[in-house]
């Protein structure tokens, strides 16, 4: 009895100091474009379909043309590991793309313990596309190699008030085939912030510093993807709507081949949603 009593009481020491978690700095595992510092439950599925339209630089004219239309699936593998895969239709100069990532979360923000959510993912793309003729183009494949490109970040995150949390991502993207020109490895500096309304609305940004800025390939300027959004959280699922300089879902294209701009009415409206279940 006094072995058992000795056991009880070394236990509640050590759970004196377990710290309590801080949950649900982002409301999904994506923010703007790309991705938050947080992971499902595991067994959790996450049915995700995105769509973007053309850009205002031309008024009402191309503004509900489609540019973009992805549709994937994230899985709980453990409370802390995360995989997904998508398909896109893709928007210029990649179409056609398969992706998938794992995310790892290394770290979670605590109450008087662990400052930070700290994320870890690495991101790979294929694009079935027919190869261009055109040899300076930068989907002028040679091989299946060429294919490819991929991205590595590290997500960290902190939510500082029930309303206000904010995440930095350090980013390294690798293409295996570039334009005449250009970089095969972009790094970017990412920002980010979610403010909650209430309890169903929220509103996020997110900004990726490029590094060349606003590079120039072939007479063509590429700029910093900027993403604004709305967020509606129904219970089910959360529906976002996305005001966007990118076209693009994959990291593959709205990291490198931004070309419109924000100061010249070059923004566009999409929405995406996910809907959760157990399996």
């Amino acid at each position: 009895m006094k072995v058992l009593l000795s056991f009880f009481l070394i236990g509640l020491y050590f759970l004196s100091f377990a710290q309590e978690k801080v949950y649900n700095t982002f409301n999904t595992t994506r923010i703007g474009n790309g991705h938050s510092t947080e992971t499902l439950w595991r067994k959790e599925v996450d049915l995700f379909f995105g769509h973007k339209f053309g850009d205002y630089s031309n008024g009402l004219t191309n503004t509900f043309s489609t540019t973009d239309v992805s549709f994937g699936a994230d899985v709980g593998i453990t409370n802390n590991l995360l995989g997904g895969f998508a398909v896109s239709k893709g928007a210029g100069p990649y179409r056609e793309l398969i992706s998938g990532f794992l995310k790892r979360k290394m770290m979670q923000q605590e109450v008087g313990g662990n400052p930070l959510n700290i994320s870890l993912i690495a991101n790979a793309a294929y694009t079935t596309m027919d190869a261009s003729i055109d040899n300076t183009s930068p989907v002028s494949f040679q091989t299946w190699e060429h294919r490819l490109s991929y991205t590595f970040q590290a997500l960290i995150s902190r939510k500082l008030t029930e309303r206000i949390s904010l995440q930095f991502m350090p980013t390294l993207m690798h293409r295996n085939y570039v334009a005449f020109e250009d970089v095969n490895t972009l790094p970017s500096l990412g920002f980010a912030g979610r403010y909650q309304v209430n309890k169903i609305i929220a509103l996020t940004a997110e900004y990726y510093l490029n590094l060349p800025h606003n590079r120039v390939v072939l007479g063509q300027t590429y700029y910093d993807p900027f993403t604004l959004g709305v967020e509606f959280n129904t219970g089910g699922h959360v529906f976002r709507i996305i005001f966007s300089n990118s076209a693009g879902f994959t990291e593959s294209q709205y990291l490198p081949y931004t070309n419109t701009t924000w100061r010249d009415a070059g923004f566009r409206i999409g929405f995406a949603f996910g809907r959760l279940f157990k399996i």
